[in-house]
């Protein structure tokens, strides 16, 4: 067998497909899209996975239940004790020494959490997010927790300006 005698399959490759080039074939004048609808036009049958036909939308029968705070929730990004005890030295953790140790960015939210069992060996003050489990462990090396959460500004009450 040589290059010769290699010839093409013919279901290799699907021929493309030539629409509108005469009703001889097959494909002309409405190129196979039928006559009226929105499945003629450019951009039509594309209507999603919820489209029903026109019939009402079975999502739209539902009643509508419950809230959600998705736009206004706070996330924290979770740095181990253990970690943070490497990456900052002294007796003070807080989000500026972290920052100013670029282990995070400025103006992300951090919460310690305790992801094995730590011991300290050193009276911590921490000035920052913790866990339940955290506040623990620092209290019990004789450390101190001074986290308040501030108020965020959708909870804050306007001021009232007195004259």
């Amino acid at each position: 067998m040589s290059l010769d005698d290699i010839t093409k399959t013919p279901t290799s490759r699907a021929q493309r497909r030539r629409v509108g080039r005469g009703i001889g074939s097959g494909l002309g004048k409405t190129c196979g899209r039928g006559q009226k609808g929105e499945g003629t036009r450019t951009g039509g049958k594309n209507r999603g996975p919820l489209f029903e036909g026109g019939q009402f939308p079975f999502w739209m029968r539902l009643p509508k239940r419950g809230f959600t705070n998705f736009a206004h929730r706070e996330t924290y990004l979770p740095l181990d004790l253990e970690a943070a005890m490497h990456l900052v030295s002294g007796d003070e953790l807080s989000l500026a020494k972290l920052v100013a140790a670029k282990a995070v960015r400025p103006g992300v939210q951090v919460k310690l959490v305790n992801g094995g069992a730590v011991k300290l060996k050193r009276k911590l003050t921490v000035t920052m997010p913790v866990t339940g489990s955290v506040r623990k462990v620092v209290e019990a090396a004789g450390g101190t927790v001074q986290w308040v959460k501030p108020i965020s500004k959708s909870a804050r009450k306007p001021e009232t300006k007195t004259d």
